[in-house]
Formats: structure tokens, sequence, C-alpha cells
């Protein structure tokens, strides 16, 4: 991670002498059982770009730590529409996120005084934690983006036409579309 462009735009955000620390964080609802009902977790693991990918992805070098698990109750349909029923699900994974990473935005935030943490080599380094990447399967893509499923969620492409590669097709989805769907969603 540290290669990318990334890093040398983020690094020139921080006060001297800071250090970006990358956070990466990743989930996946995972079923557990198949016999005895339908049992299942919703872990949110997190672990750091500035960890070598090789031991990042080594369960035996503890780099992915275990941050939180998300709620996988079933929300109570009580009148409420399909529609309503997908928004108040994408309301309540988001609202989860942002109670789990809100100490990261604060210790995170270029303005404030970042986190004094020990280094490997015993230094104390004044570090800001930031996301820098979010690792998921499709349909949890689909609940990240408040995107319909059968979408794409990086572009602006229906269903039928997934499996069309020509480029001149991609529209990308932009952060104010985004952003206008989170605040409608927020108002529902």
């Amino acid at each position: 991670m540290w290669t990318g462009s990334f890093w040398n735009v983020v690094q020139g955000r921080i006060p001297e002498g800071g250090t970006v620390a990358p956070v990466i964080l990743a989930t996946d609802k995972t079923q557990l059982t198949h016999f005895s009902g339908s049992k299942s977790a919703y872990p949110v693991y997190l672990t750091l770009g500035n960890i070598p990918k090789e031991l990042r992805r080594k369960p035996g070098s503890h780099a992915c730590v275990l941050i939180a698990y998300l709620s996988v109750d079933k929300l109570a349909k009580k009148g409420l529409s399909e529609t309503q029923l997908k928004i108040r699900n994408y309301q309540l994974f988001h609202r989860s996120m942002a109670l789990i990473l809100e100490s990261l935005k604060v210790a995170g935030d270029p303005a404030g005084p970042g986190v004094e943490m020990i280094g490997g080599d015993g230094s104390v380094r004044r570090v800001y934690p930031l996301l820098a990447a979010y690792v998921c399967d499709y349909p949890e893509q689909c609940l990240v983006t408040c995107t319909k499923y059968g979408t794409y969620p990086k572009c602006q492409r229906k269903a039928k036409e997934l499996n069309l590669h020509q480029q001149n097709h991609l529209v990308s989805r932009d952060t104010p579309q985004i952003l206008s769907s989170f605040r409608v969603i927020k108002v529902l």
C-alpha cells in the first residue's frame, strides 16, 4: 500500500513528523450453521497498510484483529414496505459502522494531534490512523454504497448491462451523487 499515490497525498496533509497508519477494514457476513437454525456472525476486522501484505494474509501473524460484530438480527417488518425495510437495514449498518469508527475518525483527523504510539523499534511516533480501504464481497458493497443488489456499486450500469465490457458504457458514480443517496436514506 505504501507504493501508491494515496500515501504521498495523505502524508502531505498531516503535520510534519506525523506517520500515516492506513487502516484496512474487512467485513464478511458468515453463515455458522446450516443444520440447527441459520446462525450467522458479522465480524469487522482491522489491519494496517503499513504491514506488508505477506504478513497481513497469514493468520498466525496476528496482523488482522477482530474489532466488532455487526448485528445479524432480522428487523421487524411492522407494516414496512420492502423498500423501507431495506433502508432501515442500510441505516442500521451505517450507524453501527459510524459508532465503531468514531474513535478512528477523531484520531485520524489531520488537524488534530494524532495518537502517540510505540513502534516496533521502540520509538514513540505521532500516528494518524486513516481509513484507506474497505474489503468486502459484492452483497456488502451494495450495502456500503446503498445500491440495489444486481447493479454495479461502482458505476451507473443496469443489471442487464453488467456483462458488457465496453469502456464507454462505464459512468462512474460520483461522490455528490452517493452523498445525496445517503441524505435520502437518513431522512427516511
